[in-house]
């Protein structure tokens, strides 16, 4: 009998960006892709997702649709990074449709008009700009993932086949000030993710920075009882490296 893992994952990920556009109407339509995050030359430091506009030809709407792309790699971490990447690229997504310059250098520094955009969305834009990226590495927030707790419920369940996660420890790389390197390219976004767990049984699981918690609590859409760290600090893994 054949497998349609792959119509489940890409339903799963037009059913996050139609919920986005229900929060933010002026955010328009794409064409929702996936796929390894590792083609080309990118073979260390894979892609979580990217955002190209106008790359589609939409005959039937007679114009043309943007590509948005959710790397493999960022499914199989878990549902909350594909929102907080797909945020991320809405971001870009808004910027074009308003006409706003968000990047410059090919795109990879991302501008103060990039972290409004962002904090519109529900990320939370660094307070100083990176070398190299800007203000690209800005993190979801804990009323965001309340937000999409439904969303990102849904995601996990369709990523039934994945892409292996990459190994941040093995594949982080030195930039030439000796500082690592994350796989998204630009330095650490949560120095570490704790992992948690909620009340469900079994109980459902994912990873959140410190930050997060702190920030006030993630309920579980099905048990309704909040996320908890779990007891271990063996659980503990490190996200990209600490700016």
């Amino acid at each position: 009998m054949p497998t349609q893992e792959g119509t489940r994952i890409t339903t799963a990920l037009e059913a996050t960006w139609a919920a986005f556009q229900k929060h933010h109407p002026d955010l328009p339509d794409v064409v929702m892709i996936t796929g390894t995050g590792t083609q080309g030359r990118n073979k260390k430091r894979p892609s979580w997702g990217h955002h190209t506009a106008d790359r589609w030809l939409d005959a039937a709407a007679g114009g043309r649709r943007a590509e948005l792309f959710i790397s493999g790699e960022a499914i199989a971490v878990g549902g909350q990074m594909v929102v907080e990447t797909a945020l991320h690229e809405a971001a870009h997504a808004l910027a074009a449709a308003r006409g706003i310059r968000d990047t410059s250098c090919a795109g990879r520094w991302h501008n103060r008009k990039f972290a409004a955009l962002a904090e519109e969305l529900g990320l939370e834009p660094p307070k100083r700009a990176e070398k190299v990226i800007g203000f690209s590495e800005a993190l979801i927030t804990a009323a965001t993932v309340s937000r999409y707790a439904s969303v990102i419920r849904k995601l996990d369940a369709a990523a039934l086949a994945r892409i292996e996660a990459p190994d941040e420890d093995k594949d982080q790389e030195q930039d030439e000030d000796g500082k690592k390197e994350g796989p998204r390219g630009g330095k650490g976004r949560a120095g570490k993710r704790l992992a948690v767990a909620c009340e469900c049984d079994p109980p459902r699981r994912m990873q959140v920075t410190p930050k997060l918690l702190e920030g006030g609590a993630i309920l579980c859409g099905e048990c309704r009882e909040p996320f908890e760290a779990e007891e271990s600090s063996d659980d503990a893994e490190p996200d990209e490296a600490a700016a």
